[in-house]
């Protein structure tokens, strides 16, 4: 019982993060997509485009290939997606996920530990890596619609909670 209470907790948490992230495409693919891969200065040259890439490579460095010990590849983060290559992107981000829950929610402070760079052991629990991915996408996401209020669009609310 107290597992899939868990295992319920995680998925839901996660589709609130996905549900959030559909206004952000929507926004971007509806008032943005011609500025999507106009480079800002105040963000050291990167673009929209680069953020999102950089999110999804985040989910597949820390959920995918670290915590569940897969390989999928990562993205260029520096070759401009358009918003169907993006959200086929997170859709992959999204099955990882899916796993990530699926294999971690019966014991989320389940011990996730090994080398994430050859020089670099980590030891942290699902928890910890679920926490990391979700909080790193809204970090960048606020950095995104920033982005697009310095290109001239003004973002909706891409708060979980809508008023």
């Amino acid at each position: 019982m107290a597992t899939q209470i868990l295992s319920d907790l995680l998925y839901a948490q996660y589709a609130l993060i996905k549900q959030s992230r559909q206004v952000v495409f929507q926004f971007l693919e509806e008032n943005v997509m011609a500025d999507m891969a106009k480079p800002l200065s105040v963000f050291k040259g990167k673009t929209i485009s680069y953020m999102y890439v950089h999110i999804a490579n985040t989910y597949i460095a820390w959920a995918g290939n670290f915590a569940m010990n897969g390989s999928p590849s990562y993205y260029d983060q520096d070759e401009p997606l358009n918003m169907s290559q993006l959200q086929n992107l997170f859709a992959q981000v999204d099955e990882i996920m899916g796993s990530f829950i699926a294999h971690f929610s019966a014991n989320p402070s389940q011990a996730v530990k090994g080398y994430k760079w050859p020089e670099k052991y980590i030891e942290t629990d699902a928890y910890g890596i679920f926490t990391h991915v979700i909080t790193h996408e809204f970090h960048h996401k606020g950095q995104a619609m920033t982005m697009a209020r310095l290109l001239g669009h003004i973002p909706p609310d891409t708060d979980v909670m809508q008023f």
